[in-house]
C-alpha cells in the first residue's frame, strides 16, 4: 500500500511541476516578446525584464531537472511494484506447497486403499481379532516410512503427528472416533507403499498372524479431505 501511495503522489507532483514549466516557458517567451517589441523603453525598464527572463529561465531549469528525477523514481517505483508482484507471486505458491504439505487443503492422486477388520477366524487369547489404535497407528506409520504423501484414515485426514488412542473397543485418531472397518488410503509411489506392507515377515504379516484382516488394493486415483484437526504448538516456541 506504501509503494502505490508514493507511486500516486510521484505522478501528482510530475504533473503539478509540468504545468508550472510550461506557465514559466510561457512567461519567458512573453518577456522576452516584450523586449524586442518595446525597445523605446527606458533602459532601466529592459534590464528589469531583462532579469525577469533570466529568472524565468533559471526557474525552468530547475523545474526540468526536478521532472527529470520524479520520472526517475517512477520508473523506480514501477520496477518495486512488478518486482511485489512476482515476490507475492512467489510467496502464494510457497504458501499454498506449505498449505499441502500441512494438510490443509484436499489433496488427490494415485495411490493405495487398506482396508482392515477383524478376522473371521480371531486367535484365542489374542485380542480375539479386534483392531486396536496401535495396529492402525503402525500401518499408518509404515506408509508414511514407504514414501506416502497423504494419508487418511475411515475419511480422517491424519499428519505425522496425529494421535491414535483407544477408548474401550473405539479407536479415536486426534479425539474423532472411527468405526470398523477401517480404511486407511494413501497417496504417493503405489509400487513402493504396496511393495512395503506385503513384505515377508512384515508389519502386516503380523497383523494377519493374529487374527486381523487386511486387504490391501491399488487405486488409480484418490481424493483425500483436508486435515481438520489442531496445528498450534502450545509449548514449544522458536529458538531465536
Amino acid at each position: 500500500m506504501e509503494g502505490r501511495h508514493r507511486f500516486r503522489e510521484a505522478w501528482a507532483a510530475l504533473g503539478g511541476i509540468g504545468l508550472l514549466l510550461g506557465f514559466l516557458v510561457v512567461v519567458q517567451v512573453h518577456s522576452a516578446r516584450e523586449i524586442r517589441q518595446r525597445t523605446e523603453l527606458p533602459s532601466h525598464r529592459v534590464e528589469e525584464l531583462a532579469v525577469l527572463v533570466a529568472q524565468a529561465e533559471t526557474a525552468r531549469k530547475v523545474l526540468e531537472a526536478e521532472v527529470t528525477d520524479l520520472r526517475r523514481r517512477l520508473q523506480e517505483y514501477e520496477t518495486l511494484v512488478a518486482d511485489g508482484k512476482e515476490l507475492g507471486a512467489a510467496l502464494g505458491r510457497e504458501l499454498e506447497e506449505q498449505r499441502m504439505v500441512l494438510g490443509l487443503v484436499p489433496v488427490r492422486g494415485p495411490g493405495i486403499e487398506v482396508r482392515v477388520e477383524a478376522g473371521a477366524r480371531p486367535i484365542a487369547g489374542l485380542s480375539e481379532g479386534q483392531v486396536q489404535a496401535t495396529e492402525l497407528a503402525g500401518l499408518v506409520n509404515e506408509l508414511w516410512a514407504s514414501g506416502a504423501e497423504a494419508v487418511a484414515v475411515s475419511g480422517q485426514r491424519v499428519l505425522a503427528r496425529s494421535a491414535f488412542r483407544q477408548s474401550g473397543s473405539r479407536i479415536l485418531v486426534d479425539g474423532v472416533p472411527l468405526s470398523p472397518p477401517y480404511v486407511i488410503r494413501a497417496i504417493g509411489d503405489a509400487d513402493l507403499m504396496e511393495a512395503a506392507l506385503r513384505t515377508p515377515g512384515g508389519y502386516v504379516e503380523g497383523l494377519r498372524s493374529v487374527g486381523v484382516s487386511v486387504r490391501i488394493r491399488r487405486v488409480p486415483s484418490l481424493r483425500l479431505p483436508a486435515y481438520t484437526g489442531p496445528l498450534g504448538a502450545r509449548w514449544a516456541r522458536p529458538v531465536p
